[in-house]
């Protein structure tokens, strides 16, 4: 699961039930019933205080505590990174392309060391969030008119890659992310005469946003494990158990076009998307499909003036809780796979 928002929402008192309405706390209970890694995002200097190394550190020893992996996020930048956004911190703004590899070597590295010496080393570390089309733009920008720039991408993503290895030697894999299914393969066929050392293969799957086809989506997964030798993480992944909302944030998904048609927007809807989910990712070649990472299966609706959502939650019809903040179904296929 990515629990990132968990540092911000536990300041509002939130109160997350089991599906029998009891009172829980949220960690030691998905804990508990099958989590066994969690995800946190980590932004440079971050613009509204969330998520930053003290945030990171912090939760990652509770993590720890309930002895369940942790999963290291860096995005490299202020806020958001995704395709269609990269901006670098604002401190490394106006470096030349050196001087940004060196700050991502000093940075990354700095980051690894403190979480070592607290002992909280992540299992997996990421290099970027989605970065189909590079990251740190432009310095490591892969996309438009920089689409002949991936030597520079590769160079950034390395210098990183150096940092984590010079502290934590193999003990860490490491994950580049991509955010299509469908188009993951064109992107990693560009990296491979860089000879990038990484272990894993992050993907994002939101049915609203890429192919709706499942037979090409197992397609897709397994082709790129064939061709790669690398496993695979489904990093990102949630889906809704109704189309209705619950505050006054309009959502993501809202409409039944969309969502697969092989899965209704219900609980048990959701539940079986899962299970379909677990088997796809079991069935890749190679034994390569290590796992899945839900979403912010905690981003439920609340009353608050969260810098993240200023009314609730655009996000609360894809929680793995109900609108009475009650455990859904989908709990099911984590405890039983």
């Amino acid at each position: 699961m990515d629990l990132s928002f968990q540092p911000e929402l536990e300041q509002y008192n939130i109160t997350y039930k089991d599906a029998n309405g009891k009172p829980i706390d949220l960690l030691p209970f998905v804990a508990e019933n099958g989590t066994n890694l969690i995800r946190l995002k980590l932004w440079h200097t971050p613009k509204d205080g969330q998520n930053s190394l003290n945030d990171v550190k912090a939760y990652a020893k509770r993590v720890k505590a309930q002895n369940m992996d942790f999963l290291l996020n860096f995005h490299y930048s202020d806020y958001w990174a995704d395709p269609g956004k990269q901006n670098p911190p604002e401190a490394w703004k106006n470096m030349n392309i050196q001087e940004i590899r060196t700050a991502i070597y000093n940075y990354t590295k700095s980051v690894i060391e403190e979480l070592k010496m607290q002992n909280t080393l992540p299992e997996i570390i990421q290099i970027g969030n989605e970065t189909d089309s590079g990251f740190l733009w432009d310095y490591g920008k892969v996309w438009n008119e920089f689409d002949n720039n991936w030597n520079n991408y590769a160079a950034l993503v390395k210098e990183a890659i150096r940092a984590v290895r010079e502290v934590s030697g193999d003990t860490v894999k490491i994950m580049l992310h991509h955010s299509s299914v469908e188009n993951a393969v064109f992107f990693f066929d560009k990296l491979t005469p860089y000879n990038i050392d990484f272990d894993i293969i992050g993907l994002s799957y939101y049915p609203q946003f890429q192919i709706k086809d499942l037979n090409l989506v197992q397609l897709k997964l397994n082709q790129l494990s064939l061709n790669f030798k690398k496993d695979i993480l489904m990093v990102e992944v949630a889906y809704p158990f109704t189309l209705e909302w619950n505050d006054s944030n309009t959502n993501y998904i809202g409409d039944s076009s969309q969502i697969l048609k092989e899965f209704a927007a219900t609980p048990e809807g959701q539940k079986a998307y899962f299970n379909w989910l677990i088997s796809t990712i079991k069935n890749i070649p190679d034994n390569r499909g290590i796992g899945f990472c839900y979403w912010a299966p905690d981003w439920i609706a609340f009353s608050g003036n969260s810098n993240t959502s200023t009314s609730g939650s655009s996000w609360e019809n894809q929680c793995m809780f109900d609108f009475n903040h009650q455990a859904l179904p989908v709990f099911d296929s984590f405890r039983n796979n």
